[in-house]
């Protein structure tokens, strides 16, 4: 009966490192499905498998797709046909790009890699997000995540790269997020959407309240299918009218605001006051690329 507790102890030994496996395991489980990083002030983009390549030549695209996110929001599941034309001027920017060969025709399986970038607190931020929050922050931060493509998406797209002839491919949705307002000096208040891309927010507005933003997202995808690289452009932001926002309401963005998007949305901070969707795609090209050279900024 003397070994009875060394036998206890030796139990509860096994149990403890039992419980260590299984929590290792699924924490590696959760990293090959998926990786969420927090963000600095003014981050957009993260590389996510070791060092970035360096400037990236030619890339192949396909035509924008909207955000599958949106399908069960309340607010756009049912709006498809609103983004249409803003997507159709995309697919036209896109084919005209000398950095790009775009592809209309190619056929890739559904589960294509998914970036989400906003509020850790964002309406359409993973759970994972939640775990970004630490005690001191006065305010939720930004969180890049990236839920990786299945297997057969990747080696799907590595043989279609093969076939190309090209060592990397760039995929692209529009969708919505929503970010935080920031301070620009001791009253005023600003949204920060992108490289070089900062709008002002008007004073009398909740400071915690979040921004609804219109935002293309993007990875870069190696030649063995592998997401290397990940971010986001913000295009425009929208506010909630303050007595909304006392009882929580969020404003999305209606179909007028995607129209002046469209057509009249500029950035005059720019040489040429471009259009804002053009500056965002050609920034989240620039970036993804790693090209510097080409990015659009004041």
């Amino acid at each position: 009966m003397a070994s009875a507790p060394m036998d206890v102890s030796r139990w509860i030994g096994s149990v403890v490192c039992l419980a260590a496996t299984l929590a290792g395991c699924a924490q590696l489980d959760q990293m090959a499905v998926g990786q969420t990083h927090r963000l600095e002030e003014g981050q957009f983009y993260v590389d996510t498998a070791g060092p970035p390549p360096g400037p990236v030549g030619s890339v192949l695209t396909m035509p924008v797709t909207l955000d599958p996110e949106l399908a069960g929001h309340l607010g756009y599941g049912d709006r498809s046909g609103e983004f249409a034309p803003l997507l159709a001027a995309m697919d036209a920017r896109l084919k005209g790009m000398p950095c790009c060969r775009f592809s209309a025709t190619a056929a890739l399986p559904s589960d294509a890699p998914h970036v989400y970038l906003g509020s850790a607190q964002g309406e359409l931020a993973p759970p994972e997000a939640e775990q970004q929050l630490l005690p001191h922050d006065r305010f939720p931060p930004m969180v890049l995540h990236l839920a990786r493509p299945s297997t057969e998406w990747s080696m799907a797209t590595r043989d279609l790269l093969a076939r190309e002839g090209l060592g990397h491919a760039v995929i692209i949705r529009l969708g919505v997020s929503q970010y935080p307002k920031g301070r620009d000096g001791v009253f005023g208040k600003q949204v920060l959407l992108g490289t070089g891309h900062q709008e002002p927010i008007r004073f009398l507005t909740a400071e915690d309240k979040l921004l609804e933003v219109l935002q293309l997202t993007g990875v870069l995808v190696d030649a063995s299918g592998r997401v290397v690289r990940a971010g986001a452009e913000g295009i425009i932001a929208r506010d909630t009218p303050f007595l909304a926002q006392v009882v929580d309401v969020t404003r999305v963005i209606d179909d007028e605001s995607l129209r002046q998007v469209l057509t009249t949305e500029r950035r005059t901070d720019l040489t040429g006051d471009p259009l804002k969707w053009e500056v965002a795609l050609d920034n989240l090209l620039a970036q993804l690329r790693g090209d510097r050279a080409a990015l659009r900024v004041p």
